[in-house]
């Protein structure tokens, strides 16, 4: 009888512990929500993909830098933000440091999604491994096999693999609850 209630109390000290890290991730997420409705509804994204992206890039920390140098929520690559802001979005202040700040973050992570969707048709896997791995280099591995789809499984880099997978599955589950 001591053993189950042990066991027990281990069950529910588990089931308490995950909870509260969901709830704070949650937190976490709605805190930006407004921003990554508010773009995504202004470059036709969906916001749950968005979130997604924001997940695994940073874990929703603003703060966050990559040890390639992305930058921010959406963790963005410095050069990549500076041509969306100047040449599509005509942000006349724009500087790196900026990046930092979730608005113009989200803003321009969105829009280069809505330009990769827009490449891509909406191929998302190809979406998010362009986001990953480099729009060069997805390219390149559509023009060695064009007539793959590119499941993550199929895609060349182990790291671009996993982030496409684990994207997919956070975004299944979010369109799950969402509906």
């Amino acid at each position: 009888m001591k053993i189950f209630k042990i066991f027990l109390g281990l069950c529910l000290a588990g089931v308490i512990i995950m909870f509260s890290y969901i709830i704070f991730n949650i937190n976490k997420a709605l805190k930006f929500y407004p921003l990554i409705e508010q773009y995504s509804k202004e470059y036709n994204v969906d916001p749950l993909l968005i979130t997604s992206v924001i997940k695994v890039e940073s874990n929703f920390n603003p703060k966050a830098k990559s040890k390639k140098g992305a930058i921010g929520l959406m963790q963005i690559m410095p050069p990549t933000a500076k041509e969306i802001a100047e040449k599509y979005l005509n942000i006349d202040n724009y500087s790196e440091e900026k990046l930092y700040e979730p608005k113009l973050n989200i803003k321009i992570g969105v829009y280069y999604v809505k330009i990769l969707s827009d490449m891509f048709n909406n191929n998302i896997n190809l979406v998010l491994a362009s986001y990953n791995a480099g729009l060069g280099n997805v390219q390149k591995w559509q023009q060695e096999n064009p007539i793959i789809e590119y499941d993550s499984e199929e895609m060349p880099f182990k790291e671009t693999q996993n982030y496409v997978s684990k994207i997919d599955k956070i975004y299944s589950i979010l369109k799950y609850f969402n509906k």
